[in-house]
């Protein structure tokens, strides 16, 4: 049965290879490549319309178009920027250069402006430009584009710090994260407080919920794409910020002018400095900052061939001494972080292809250390990755596009090893490391069968094996270890996975301004995380799928509605439904650190959400912004817990509403303001607390009790709902200045009106009333802050 499925698949590609390769062409098309930069040679995002066809530049500025021969109407238009309109008569390939100018006497709008979404068929997706984020009211005045996307519908955080990104009902390890292509497992610093993403070094972020393309996998629910900047090709530029919890600075500038370029910046915070300034004598050698480093270079061999390296390198430090009253020493250390480095080669094989290929290397680290006299722990976990992937882009006519590729990952899982010391005593646990070989291959068309009718198919076939040395635990059908191993050779296989994860998506114009969407998404995930949600500090454990560890299987259909009133206002519906298998959870007080029997402790579900998504928005004018609500559910169902029923997901929310706007109040002067409201996150509690005596302490006189708390259902408790108002003020002193130096200043306050939204609840016992209550934790009241940027 197994290899009849296989057989058919393998078929079915074949005869949709071949029924896209076939594909008869119409006339004669001419290749137009359109280069869109500012007056510093960068190339930036724009849409491009020719006659009635559109286009979107990649992220080096560069859109190439297959038409027929003819007068075209180019217009270019970037947010920001002065709309550039161009006409040609193409009669032979051509390129053509537009130099957009910054537009300094109209608001630059939150929004993609006159991108005509309602002729793309890729649905259910975000992106924010660098520009539009620092329009934003941002913690501490860092703007932070992974924070920008969640005031999107479907996008959703846990609150002001430590959850991570929920899309469409997903966990934060379903997402996708991308920073110019490279794997992102851990994309925040401070506990989830800010991203690591620091909005000097990034040219825009994009987030795609459903229908996402097939060249993208490894991940259940989203894809979130950061695109860094790119150096200035004509003069050297520097420019920075300085905040009241952080400073950043960044140079750019040509290595050949109009050829190639570099641009590296930094970041870092200085908490532990000021501690240590206001109170040396107390904060002592305690700590805690985060840093970033950014750089990249962009070389233009020629017309047709492209090379960029990319690296980024950003840690937290944690660091706490105290003496305690009774003179024992205690000693806290925690450090964990992000490198990521790669390089891609960009190139134009003909008119009508062209290639990337891609190399790179990822890995994640964290460790702790705690000593409390002469007792000690020492812990550390992690992972690393090595890709090489290469995607082909095939123009085979006017309205026909073939987009192919294949990826190849080693994975390497360290999860987990420490030291634990008593005395002179060291006892030593170490788990052994794990490996994984992951790839796909992909084949997808995007294909206009008529002007009002356009469908993307694709499919994608994913792979991924586990292989030696391991050594693996025999488990009885009970689920308890028999005592009995598997040894497993270097290289051996010990367990493989393969599934096809078809794509579709499909758009009918019912009108120029109109138009309606449908989508539908398989997508696989061989990698799950481990977390104790209740860790002051992470303890992420990235796990491999293995003989007992399936993979996450989600399926998803949306349909969307999308229309467009005078070019000014925009309007979209989007219903969808999701279904997921092998969710995986934990038992109850499951040891997840330092266990050689982890997946002992594990049992899978399924998971169901459902959900509307609607959108108004204001793209131009002096007053911008928009309106986002989501009405959703998200439950879980594990046979092992709550007696088998369906229970809310701890990130379900029924409601969720996000508002946005600007106002350019004069040339100097820029108001913005966000509110967002969403139902409290469900948790458990208990209900109740039984007290047992257990005798009769003669050396203190005093009885001994017990205490066991009764819980009801899963998540059946609802914390109180999350809302915030955040307002800033942008004060720029010369805005038609022509010197080099420009400044501005940002500010800004951080919840108005000091709501107290929960970060978490705890049990508080009364001994004397003999009561329990739940006490919240709340992480942040007002805060005002002032940040001064500048660039020259």
């Amino acid at each position: 049965m197994v290899n009849r499925r296989k057989t058919i698949l393998l078929k079915l590609w074949n005869i949709l290879f071949l029924f896209f390769m076939s594909h008869k062409v119409v006339g004669q098309a001419k290749l137009l490549k359109i280069s869109v930069t500012d007056p510093q040679h960068r190339g930036i995002s724009a849409s491009i319309m020719a006659g009635t066809l559109t286009a979107a530049t990649d992220s080096t500025g560069t859109a190439l178009m297959n038409l027929s021969s003819g007068q075209y109407l180019i217009r270019i238009n970037a947010v920001g920027f002065i709309s550039s309109t161009q006409s040609i008569i193409l009669n032979c390939d051509t390129s053509i250069l537009f130099v957009l100018q910054k537009n300094i006497n109209l608001l630059k709008p939150i929004t993609i402006e006159a991108d005509r979404l309602q002729q793309l068929s890729q649905m259910s997706s975000h992106q924010l430009n660098s520009e539009q984020m620092k329009l934003l009211p941002a913690l501490f005045g860092e703007v932070d584009p992974l924070k920008s996307i969640t005031l999107f519908p479907g996008v959703k955080n846990a609150g002001d710090a430590g959850g991570g990104i929920y899309v469409r009902g997903g966990g934060p390890d379903e997402n996708l994260v991308l920073m110019d292509g490279i794997t992102v497992y851990n994309p925040t610093h401070l506990l989830g407080a800010f991203s690591i993403f620091n909005g000097d070094a990034v040219s825009n972020i994009s987030v795609i919920k459903g229908g996402i393309p097939a060249e993208y996998g490894g991940r259940l629910s989203s894809v979130i794409s950061v695109t860094s900047r790119e150096g200035n090709k004509d003069s050297l530029k520097f420019n920075g910020g300085i905040g009241l919890i952080s400073s950043r600075i960044t140079a750019e500038g040509p290595i050949t002018k109009g050829k190639s370029s570099f641009i590296i910046s930094a970041r870092r915070t200085y908490i532990d400095q000021l501690a240590r300034w206001i109170a040396p004598d107390s904060i002592g050698n305690n700590g805690y900052y985060f840093y970033d480093i950014n750089a990249k270079l962009n070389f233009e061999l020629n017309n047709n061939n492209s090379i960029a390296l990319n690296f980024y390198k950003g840690s937290d430090k944690f660091n706490y001494d105290k003496d305690q009253s009774n003179g024992r020493f205690r000693h806290f250390k925690a450090n964990w972080g992000n490198m990521l480095a790669g390089a891609t080669w960009r190139s134009v094989i003909s008119k009508k292809i062209q290639q990337e290929l891609s190399l790179f290397h990822n890995s994640f680290e964290l460790g702790s250390s705690i000593t409390y006299d002469t007792d000690g722990v020492l812990f550390s976990s992690g992972l690393l990755d090595y890709q090489l992937k290469n995607d082909w882009m095939y123009s085979v006519s006017t309205n026909l596009s073939v987009k192919a590729g294949w990826q190849a990952t080693l994975h390497q899982f360290k999860p987990g090893g420490g030291n634990t010391s008593a005395g002179e005593q060291e006892f030593t646990s170490k788990i052994n490391k794990q490996y994984g070989r992951e790839a796909a291959a992909y084949l997808s068309a995007d294909w206009d069968v008529s002007n009002k009718f356009n469908i993307i198919a694709g499919l994608r076939m994913s792979y991924f094996d586990q292989i030696g040395p391991k050594t693996e635990v025999i488990y009885g059908k009970d689920g308890v270890p028999t005592g009995k191993t598997i040894k497993y050779a270097k290289g051996q296989r010990i367990a493989k996975y393969m599934y096809p994860e078809p794509r579709l998506a499909m758009r009918y114009l019912l009108d120029q301004e109109t138009s309606i969407k449908l989508s539908y998404t398989r997508t696989i995930q061989y990698l799950h995380l481990a977390t104790t949600s209740a860790a002051t500090f992470p303890s992420d454990l990235w796990i491999p799928v293995s003989r007992l560890i399936k993979p996450g299987v989600a399926d998803q259909i949306a349909m969307g509605f999308l229309k467009e009133f005078s070019k000014k206002y925009e309007f979209s519906a989007e219903a969808y439904y999701k279904k997921t298998d092998n969710e995986l959870e934990f038992m109850p007080g499951a040891q997840l650190l330092l266990n050689q029997n982890i997946e002992g402790e594990m049992i899978f579900g399924k998971g169901k959400a459902y959900g509307l998504e609607l959108l108004l928005r204001k793209k131009a004018g002096l007053f911008s912004g928009w309106i986002g609500y989501t009405l959703s559910r998200t439950e879980r169902t594990f046979a092992a817990l709550n007696g088998g029923k369906p229970f809310p997901y701890r990130y379900d929310r029924l409601h969720d509403l996000n508002l946005v706007a600007n106002y350019q109040l004069s040339k100097k002067w820029l108001f913005s303001g966000l509110f967002v409201f969403s139902t409290g996150n469900a948790l458990t509690m208990p209900n109740g607390r039984f007290v047992f005596n257990l005798g009769y302490n003669f050396r203190t006189g005093s009885p001994i009790y017990t205490n066991i708390d009764r819980y009801g259902k899963i998540n059946d408790y609802r914390m109180p709902a999350y809302h915030r108002l955040d307002l800033s003020f942008t004060f720029t002193p010369n805005p038609e200045s022509t010197r080099r130096f420009k400044s501005n200043w940002i500010f800004g306050v951080y919840n108005v009106y000091n709501r107290s939204n929960p970060y978490f609840i705890y049990i508080d016992v009364d001994e004397k009333k003999e009561t329990i209550q739940g006490k919240q934790v709340i992480l942040f009241p007002i805060l005002p802050s002032i940040s001064w940027n500048f660039k020259f």
